[in-house]
């Protein structure tokens, strides 16, 4: 398990641990800061710092070496995800009693794009969402809020992962969580800083891709879908190949695959991918 598990998890995934929800981790002060600022902060400011960062790095690598775990633990205690497979998503959401969909800040702060891909997720019957000043999307009719019930959450968030986009749990001042995004390389924040550059704000699911090579045709859809490169093709057996190392344990590539040839396993039971998060 990743260390939120050993810290916020209570011997569980610390995503199902219903504490890391609750209504009064909400009304902490400081929080309640961070929430109305967040959009400030991450359209005025995140995208300009990532795309920093981003040419730094293909300057001279070594430039972030200095900075790179220092940053990853600040956001560990402000910011941070961790991917989950379509499963797990469900299982989020079992337990929470509003849920909003909203714009990603992302794709806005990028090229002000629309893509209503995050949804606001909250125990109670109100939500943090409702503390979010959305003036910073500049638009009356992107600044709203889309009110489901679990089963139409559900069935959106599915179908942004049949797209190819990767669910990721996230953080409001750790513990609290609040969202779930769905989103990709090209655009997300997170998974550029995280897969990039090397400086995670997530961590990998619990569970990791295995291929049954019987089944495998050799297709490369699942080469097409995967975010992580940790996809490559052997020549000389005509199939797929899952570097474990790389495997963020989405999903993504398994709903790709027409021959059913891809599941995922318990991160754990692999040698190599067991330790990585």
């Amino acid at each position: 398990m990743c260390e939120f598990c050993t810290r916020h998890g209570e011997g569980k995934e610390w995503y199902l641990n219903v504490r890391n929800y609750s209504e009064e981790l909400l009304h902490d002060p400081e929080r309640i800061r961070m929430i109305r600022n967040f959009y400030r902060e991450m359209i005025g400011h995140g995208q300009d710092s990532v795309s920093r960062m981003e040419k730094m790095h293909q300057r001279n690598p070594r430039l972030l070496d200095r900075i790179r775990n220092a940053y990853t633990a600040e956001m560990k205690s402000v910011h941070f995800g961790q991917v989950l497979p379509v499963e797990e998503v469900r299982r989020v959401l079992t337990f929470c009693n509003t849920v909003v969909r909203l714009p990603c800040g992302c794709r806005w702060a990028a090229g002000r794009e629309e893509k209503r891909a995050c949804f606001g997720i909250s125990y109670g019957s109100g939500g943090w969402f409702e503390e979010l000043d959305m003036d910073y999307f500049g638009a009356p009719d992107v600044a709203r809020f889309d009110y489901l019930d679990r089963e139409q959450a559900i069935e959106a968030i599915s179908d942004l992962g049949g797209q190819g986009l990767v669910h990721s749990v996230w953080t409001f001042q750790t513990p609290f969580i609040g969202a779930i995004c769905n989103c990709d390389l090209k655009s997300c924040l997170a998974m550029r800083s995280t897969v990039g550059l090397g400086m995670p704000l997530m961590f990998r699911a619990e569970k990791i891709a295995v291929l049954a090579e019987d089944a495998c045709i050799g297709c490369r859809e699942c080469m097409g879908r995967c975010q992580f490169d940790a996809i490559r093709f052997d020549d000389a057996s005509g199939r797929a190949e899952i570097v474990s190392r790389n495997c963020f344990g989405c999903g993504a590539c398994r709903s790709a695959c027409p021959s059913d040839a891809i599941r995922l396993a318990d991160r754990s039971a692999d040698p190599v991918a067991s330790s990585l998060w």
